[in-house]
């Protein structure tokens, strides 16, 4: 028997190879029965396979789709349950809206460590900031110890660090033990995913100009600072954060 001062020495030890066992996992390079052999030296919970719009995917297996769905995708998964958050009632197959999952990943209510998401055909038609959302806080998930999520259907879109999305990703990194975020998440809750502004892009126009005008800097560094939260021009923190600090207020 080992000792509880040599199993956290060995636990240390095995720290980079579980990152990266973690990292192929989430991105698919691991097969279920690979799976199914490491579950127990990697702490997964055992899983087992569903079969799904013509994929073999692992459960626990998480549907986000339209309510209205639900019953649709319950005569292809019979085994199939609509998730009740706020018991933190989460089944092996789990059907839930996408606002229910947002708030029930960002307040860590969610009882698995990993899990399967699958962005149902029901919201493939979503607007791209949603789908910027969702990889966002993935990517946040997946780098943390909290969570290991492969997922599907869900595109890779830039995040604008402006408006009341931002806030939801600030009140995850704080959650997941981001102390020295200094970022606002006062009623993240107040979000609207489904933003049909016509004139965003002359705004987010008119907005790059006003900053770079108020700052003395480069449309070109806005742009990215907005769009991509990437300091391309080498500015200094202090005015990177009060670039962001205007665009949350303005």
């Amino acid at each position: 028997m080992y000792s509880d001062s040599e199993v956290s020495r060995m636990s240390d030890q095995f720290e980079p190879e579980m990152k990266k066992f973690k990292w192929l996992l989430s991105q698919g390079f691991i097969t279920p029965v690979e799976v199914s052999f490491y579950s127990n030296f990697y702490d997964i919970e055992m899983t087992s396979i569903v079969n799904f719009e013509g994929k073999e995917i692992l459960a626990p297996l998480i549907i986000i789709a339209r309510p209205s769905r639900f019953e649709n995708i319950k005569t292809q998964l019979p085994q199939a349950e609509i998730a009740d958050p706020y018991s933190k009632k989460f089944p092996l197959i789990s059907l839930i809206s996408i606002e229910k999952f947002v708030n029930s990943l960002v307040n860590l209510k969610i009882p698995y460590f990993f899990f399967t998401l699958f962005l149902h055909e029901s919201y493939y038609n979503a607007p791209p900031q949603v789908h910027a959302l969702l990889h966002t806080l993935l990517q946040l998930a997946n780098s943390s110890n909290k969570y290991v999520i492969k997922y599907y259907n869900i595109k890779e879109e830039p995040m604008l660090v402006s408006g009341d999305l931002q806030k939801i990703i600030c009140h995850f990194k704080k959650m997941l033990g981001d102390k020295d975020n200094s970022c606002h998440d006062s009623d993240w809750w107040k979000y609207n995913l489904w933003s049909k502004s016509t004139n965003n892009t002359a705004v987010d126009r008119k907005l790059i100009e006003k900053l770079a005008l108020q700052s003395n800097i480069s449309p070109i560094c806005i742009h990215y600072i907005i769009y991509y939260n990437k300091n391309v021009c080498g500015l200094s923190a202090e005015t990177v954060e009060k670039i962001k600090s205007q665009l949350s207020s303005s």
